[in-house]
């Protein structure tokens, strides 16, 4: 969509005159459109829509400065000078790269299905879907489900000084459901999309769970890793794959491109999401392009337990002397929830599916455990070294089938050498919002290990 946003274009004409010293300035605006309604039982709940729009404005003189406001009728020409003063308390020794127009000549460019701006559907359609969705799993579950369905549009757009102009509107229909003890999520970016089955499909793994307490038996046994407890790997994990890490040596797989660092079923991607990609459903936002203003495309970080590349934003891309792969996003200050820091950020990160149930892995597993609950994900692991140890809960299991669920346990181990131990990966993949990061999602299947760690 070449048409600027309304809330960009002064900062465009200001471009055209740059206070003194200024070599380069950016404008992106953030606009978030949100529509909710939860449900229980068959009573509506309470219901909401909020908008929200964030400036984001960068300014490189010797090194670059940025301001973020919400007074969308402030001076723009004031606000890039702020930023420009704003550099000279920078820690940096040069200026921020800033997105050039040739990276929109690129095939991946080239997208139409961001060109329609979206619209929120009215919360009659949003209430009547979400009644439906609940009355489906109620029936299915056999129990009271209380059901949140809420609608997310969040346009993007940027202008800066290197010709980029460019605007994306994309969706998210997203579902929360939580019904005796068990919470699901999943989303999609059509509404008809969103249906009862990955909520189905998960509360039926729960009968897996059947079985009594019994005392925990430390040891170190073959084991079926869930979907969520992989995913609540994959939550800290991602970071691994940064090209900033890999550069500085922060992440176990630095210096390990093009070689073997899994086991051959692990294949991990980044997507887009969208028609255009793999995954449209379970695939979070469809993203046309990055907070840099560079095209969003497909990434293959892992192939069949290879390292293929990373993840890149402008500047580590400009370090290493290749192109961005899109990755930019925004992370909080330490002293704040403001996404106002640029990073490295995935957008649906994504450990591909394979063919296995979770029944075959349990009955294949013969003599192990079945991992079924972890936590802690923010301080369980160590993405410099890999090494983990995240509390968890898990179902003992004997010539193939569960006896007896042991609790207060913790897995540990490494993060490579798990996943190059794996011998098989399910046919689900739940999906997870990164926590403070829920544009971004991870996604994962459950996993046969041929071993793990546990300890009481």
């Amino acid at each position: 969509m070449k048409e600027c946003m309304r809330e960009l274009k002064a900062y465009k004409a200001a471009m055209q005159f740059l206070p003194s010293g200024c070599l380069a300035a950016e404008a992106e605006a953030e606009k978030q459109e949100k529509l909710s309604v939860e449900m229980t039982g068959s009573q509506t709940g309470p219901m909401s829509c909020s908008e929200q729009t964030e400036l984001f404005v960068r300014a490189s003189g010797q090194k670059t400065g940025m301001v973020y406001t919400q007074k969308l009728d402030a001076n723009a020409s004031d606000v890039i000078a702020q930023a420009l003063t704003n550099s000279e308390a920078s820690a940096a020794k040069k200026a921020e790269p800033m997105a050039a127009a040739d990276y929109w000549e690129m095939d991946e460019a080239k997208d139409s299905n961001y060109e329609q701006a979206k619209t929120l559907v009215s919360i009659e359609t949003l209430k009547n879907k979400a009644k439906t969705l609940a009355g489906q799993l109620e029936e299915s579950f056999g129990c009271q489900v209380r059901l949140n369905l809420s609608q997310t549009i969040l346009t993007m757009g940027i202008v800066n000084t290197n010709n980029i102009e460019e605007t994306a509107s994309v969706c998210r229909f997203a579902a929360e459901a939580a019904a005796d003890g068990y919470e699901g999520y999943a989303c999609a970016l059509k509404l008809d999309e969103l249906s009862p089955e990955p909520f189905i499909h998960e509360f039926s793994n729960r009968r897996f769970l059947d079985v009594p307490t019994i005392l925990a038996e430390p040891g170190v046994y073959r084991a079926v890793l869930s979907s969520q407890a992989v995913n609540n790997i994959l939550i800290t994990a991602w970071q691994m794959f940064t090209a900033k890490r890999a550069r500085s040596g922060a992440t176990p797989l630095a210096g390990k491109e093009n070689k073997k660092i899994f086991s051959d079923c692990i294949t991990i991607r980044d997507y887009k999401g969208g028609a255009d990609s793999k995954n449209s459903v379970q695939c979070g936002f469809s993203w046309k392009m990055d907070c840099e203003g560079v095209p969003s495309r497909d990434l293959t970080l892992v192939e069949n337990g290879v390292l293929k590349g990373w993840m890149h934003n402008l500047s580590s891309a400009a370090a290493a002397g290749v192109r961005s792969t899109g990755n930019a996003g925004r992370k909080t200050l330490l002293s704040g929830n403001i996404h106002t820091d640029m990073a490295i950020m995935p957008k649906n990160f994504t450990i591909e599916s394979g063919t296995a149930s979770l029944e075959q892995m349990i009955h294949d597993c013969d003599d192990g455990v079945y991992v079924f609950e972890n936590y802690d994900q923010f301080h369980a692991l160590n993405v410099v070294s890999g090494d983990f140890s995240f509390p968890c809960k898990a179902v003992r299991i004997k010539e193939g089938k569960p006896v007896g669920i042991m609790e207060g346990l913790t897995m540990t181990g490494n993060v490579a050498e798990l996943f190059a131990r794996v011998e098989q990966v399910g046919s689900d993949r739940v999906i997870n919002p990164l926590v403070m990061y829920d544009s971004y999602t991870v996604s994962g299947p459950a996993m046969l290990v041929k071993s793990l760690k546990i300890s009481g």
